[in-house]
């Protein structure tokens, strides 16, 4: 076994010994079904968020809300905690065998769907199929795309065959896109209709762009919630949020604005973690005037990435590069222009053949990220130093995530997830025959070959070095800007016990949430 497998069976014993400890303060799976918890109180609590749930069908979701909103009903297989660390969910335990080329996990028992249903290897089966199928359109497909079929080893049992070693897929199994969906849902075609899992929570009332409702599951596997019901509702703005939380119609307000969280009375807790996405500008390399090289590589030297952290979070972040955490974590400057440099931006400018500039639109949401007004208005003063001029085109939520998953655009404001496996990051975006590929706006054979490359190395030492050289041609080449990595802020009020905002955003522990 090599090291690298070695190293991602280690990983997986230790996350089935310490689960148990974990899912009390993080909302993960327990490696034991916990005890029930006292019965829960009748009144809603309502999480405000400036963005809306848009889609209802796990497999296809993108939007950072629909992610949150749908982790409480479906469960994956394996999840990250807090510390970005792999550990149980349906499964129970799980281990690679025949080099690295097959993954089996045993599942969890006595787990029901809301509809129902008992989960056993003939759901993951079945879910692994339609998160594959091209119809489905999953934007996680290649996360498993090593995963030639899934074989059932019983009912509790499953094996994943791949084509190649690749641990990247338990890293990929964690996503909500990859959840595990019921059978008889898929079949009725209703998963995209009515969610159906086998979370805490349970699909109650959707209605779109105001709420979208979820109440306690009697029958989860973990214990019930003590909440009796959540509601996610769409609020404006932060600002309105807040004060949404002293009047007590919002109990937890979602949060990326420094100058809203921070100044709440002191009555209010407010928890504060760096995030584990990252804000960049995408660039849409198919047409003009970014297909020409040069004027992407100006764009990226007439910016300072240090005075966009400082006008959008007022200093509380940091500027990143392609990889913002984990091991492979790449040097937070560019390759090109590892600070702002106006005198390269206008030598690139001239070899581009526009020496006096040149336009281009910026899509954005305010709806959807509260740094977006602050951090663009910063980057427009900066690249009109240049002879860049930047038009910004703000959106509202739906529009702007139609718009930025069929690449309509010339450039994007986005926040994206990251993870700490750079081949489940950017696959989607940059593999061969990627889920995203029309939003990442880029393709090019050597990056692809480059990503493949990395996720099939066999040592520690060459992984790392092929992730540097990914990262290395992702900004040498300016396909996208890589801005910031920002602080995420759940503010609530003292009354609210239990809540652990992770990084990654995701709102397990609302399960062990109570108030009083």
């Amino acid at each position: 076994m090599s090291s690298r497998f070695a190293r991602a069976k280690s990983r997986a014993c230790i996350a089935v010994g310490v689960a148990a400890a974990l899912s009390a303060s993080v909302g993960v799976a327990a490696a034991t079904a916990a005890k029930p918890a006292a019965k829960a109180k009748s009144s809603t609590f309502v999480v405000g968020a400036t963005s809306s749930v848009l889609k209802l069908d796990p497999d296809i979701v993108t939007n950072f809300l629909d992610f949150q909103a749908l982790g409480v009903i479906y469960d994956p297989l394996v999840q990250y905690n807090a510390s970005s660390k792999i550990v149980p969910d349906l499964a129970t335990s799980w281990k690679y065998s025949n080099g690295g080329k097959a993954l089996t996990f045993v599942l969890r028992r006595n787990v029901k769907f809301d509809d129902g249903t008992t989960f056993t290897s003939a759901n993951v089966v079945a879910s692994i199929k339609r998160a594959q199928a091209k119809a489905t359109d999953d934007p996680s497909a290649s996360y498993v795309a090593s995963v030639t079929k899934v074989v059932p080893q019983g009912k509790y049992k499953v094996k994943f065959v791949l084509k190649t070693a690749d641990t990247s897929v338990l890293d990929g199994l964690t996503s909500v896109n990859l959840a595990m969906l019921s059978t008889k849902a898929i079949k009725a075609g209703s998963v995209a209709k009515k969610p159906d899992g086998t979370g805490p929570f349970e699909y109650k009332s959707y209605t779109p762009d105001q709420s979208f409702t979820v109440s306690a599951n009697p029958s989860y596997w973990g214990g019930a919630p003590k909440l009796s019901s959540v509601e996610f509702k769409t609020i404006p703005t932060e600002s309105s949020i807040a004060a949404a939380l002293k009047a007590n119609t919002v109990q937890l307000g979602l949060m990326t604005d420094p100058t809203v969280a921070t100044h709440l009375p002191s009555s209010f807790k407010v928890d504060k973690t760096l995030d584990s996405s990252y804000r960049a500008i995408m660039i849409n390399s198919t047409s003009s005037p970014f297909s020409n090289e040069d004027n992407r590589l100006a764009l990226a030297c007439a910016i300072s990435r240090q005075n966009v952290v400082q006008a959008a979070l007022l200093g509380q972040g940091e500027s990143v590069g392609p990889v913002p955490l984990g091991q492979y974590k790449s040097n937070p400057t560019a390759a090109i222009c590892p600070t702002q440099d106006t005198a390269k931006a206008k030598s690139y400018l001239a070899a581009a053949g526009n020496p006096s500039g040149f336009s281009f639109t910026i899509l954005v949401s305010d709806d959807i990220d509260g740094t977006t007004s602050a951090a663009m208005t910063e980057v427009q003063n900066e690249l009109a130093q240049v002879g860049i001029t930047m038009t910004i085109n703000n959106e509202s939520t739906s529009q702007y995530v139609q718009d930025w998953l069929a690449g309509n655009f010339q450039a994007t404001y986005a926040e994206n997830g990251a993870n700490p496996n750079p081949y489940v990051m950017y696959n989607r975006y940059f593999g061969t025959g990627a889920s995203l590929g029309k939003p990442a706006g880029y393709a090019n054979s050597t990056l692809a070959s480059m990503l493949t490359n990395a996720d099939a190395a066999t040592t520690p030492k060459a992984e790392a070095s092929d992730y540097k050289a990914v990262s290395t041609f992702l900004t040498k080449n300016a396909v996208w800007d890589w801005l910031f990595d920002g602080y995420q802020y759940a503010a609530m009020s003292s009354k609210v016990k239990g809540f652990i905002l992770p990084p990654d955003r995701q709102l397990y522990s609302l399960k062990s949430v109570s108030v009083g």
